[in-house]
């Protein structure tokens, strides 16, 4: 077998192997010091970078224009970017009523100014939800679903992708890994629903990864609106919620109910 029916043949592997050894080797060039902002950059865009490289190989330009395509899908309907910016309003809500209701906030840890809370924004948009994208629900997905039910492919992706972000343990502090792969699989899970019933557009999955990562910069983060725990637990019941309703509307083969015609696996090559 010529290696580029080896990568073809297992292309998927090929570009997890590659995204992990992205994020490793680089880790390890950051915490001695060596080109330390470059080597950051190669860790986030780690995924999105694979997946360019694998699909390049594959399939040349027209993988190339498959895997991009994703991101200019943005006619799926208001109610799927309704969906995403839920997981922000929803906490944002429950950090108000708690609040409200007496509940004690850590408060912001620094002066709030604009520039810093712009900056905030920007940098919670471009590490992950921009960077990461391409590779775990452009490449990956519909590959693992061309192989497995949605809610396996979901809960296998779920489990990589969270542990492709234990070197970050090592250069800089992170909630408890036990908490974060569980929220990473619920993340997964409905993400894969969004992905499914817009076509593949990777628009609306950088909105539920971006909603996502707003907790944590601004809600316990930088506006310290609901301490940690009060955010596990009050958080934990809102997308569990979440969760159970959207896998019970749309079923565990697919997360949706379109055709299978209309799954974005059938577009591969």
């Amino acid at each position: 077998m010529t290696l580029s029916k080896l990568l073809i043949k297992f292309s998927l592997s090929f570009f997890f192997i590659l995204s992990y050894i992205l994020m490793i080797v680089p880790t390890i060039f950051y915490i001695t010091g060596i080109f330390p902002e470059i080597m950051l950059i190669i860790m986030i865009w780690s995924p999105t970078v694979s997946a360019i490289i694998i699909s390049g190989v594959i399939g040349g330009l027209g993988e190339l224009k498959r895997l991009i395509r994703g991101f200019i899908r943005w006619k799926v309907g208001i109610i799927w970017y309704f969906a995403g910016f839920l997981l922000m309003t929803g906490p944002l809500i429950f950090s108000a009523i708690y609040i409200v209701f007496g509940g004690t906030a850590p408060g912001p840890s620094t002066g709030l100014t604009i520039p810093l809370i712009l900056i905030e924004l920007f940098l919670t948009l471009f590490r992950g939800p921009l960077s990461e994208e391409a590779g775990w629900r452009g490449f990956a997905l519909p590959r693992l679903q061309s192989r497995f039910s949605a809610l396996t492919a979901s809960i296998l992706l779920g489990i990589i992708w969270a542990c492709w972000h234990i070197p970050l343990y090592f250069i800089e502090p992170r909630i408890p890994f036990y908490i974060f792969i569980l929220l990473v699989i619920v993340i997964s899970i409905l993400m894969t629903w969004a992905y499914n019933n817009t076509k593949g557009s990777l628009i609306i999955t950088i909105i539920f990864h971006f909603s996502f990562n707003f907790n944590g910069a601004f809600i316990t983060g930088l506006f310290g609106l609901l301490p940690q725990m009060g955010f596990y637990i009050g958080g934990g019941i809102m997308i569990g919620i979440y969760l159970i309703f959207v896998i019970i509307h749309a079923g565990p083969k697919k997360l949706s109910r379109k055709t299978d015609a209309e799954m974005p696996y059938t577009q591969l090559s």
